[in-house]
């Protein structure tokens, strides 16, 4: 097993700083090899380390400028480094290289949702235009609208969303008796969301596209 696939196999493990070590000896003899570049970056980002997330994307980007994953990775970890503005350069570069890929907006809103509400609404309205079943986009739009006083429009986005994942918020388990039923909702709903929100940079159609680029990376 080479270097790389150690660093890999342990990232899987998510024993990050084990495979940072695993691929930083692998990289001092292969320092331009893709994969090791992005799986570190990956690590990187894992364990707060920023800013070396963004020079390992970055040198990566070097070689392929327009490559809308990257870019959209490298805009994550500038978000989780609290650089908005960073961030939303690169995911309005992916989103105009990659303009009919409903994940490109559906980040792109999570980020703006900080600085510019109305616009992480428009994005999330696209990508559900691209992919309507997407129930990460309809349940995270219902709450910017119901922070915006559109109860009406937010609780029919939630009604869309329960129903693409089949879940019964009045069903739920703990509820607790003296809670009226529209408490209950309500707290379901940032339930949820609590939970959504998170999976929306860590989702399986977002692993999907990390091989997929890795795929046409080595063709390049």
């Amino acid at each position: 097993m080479t270097g790389l696939e150690k660093g890999k196999a342990l990232f899987e493990k998510q024993e990050f700083e084990k495979a940072i070590d695993e691929l930083n000896n692998f990289l001092s003899t292969n320092e331009n090899n893709a994969d090791a570049l992005y799986t570190r970056a990956m690590c990187y980002r894992k364990t707060e380390a920023f800013d070396k997330s963004v020079e390992d994307l970055t040198a990566i980007l070097r070689r392929l400028p327009n490559e809308p994953t990257l870019l959209c990775d490298r805009g994550i970890t500038h978000f989780h480094n609290k650089n908005f503005e960073a961030a939303l350069k690169d995911m309005d570069k992916a989103v105009e290289i990659d303009p009919n890929n409903p994940y490109r907006y559906s980040s792109r809103a999570f980020i703006r949702a900080e600085i510019d509400i109305n616009g992480a609404m428009e994005d999330y309205e696209k990508a559900i235009e691209l992919d309507p079943k997407d129930d990460i986009s309809l349940n995270n739009l219902g709450l910017l609208q119901e922070n915006a006083g559109n109860m009406k429009a937010a609780k029919k986005n939630y009604k869309k969303s329960d129903k693409i994942i089949g879940y019964n918020p009045e069903k739920r388990k703990g509820i607790q008796d003296n809670k009226t039923k529209k408490e209950n909702v309500q707290d379901t709903q940032k339930e949820t969301f609590g939970k959504v929100i998170l999976s929306i940079f860590s989702s399986k159609s977002t692993r999907n596209e990390y091989f997929k680029f890795l795929i046409s990376l080595f063709k390049k």
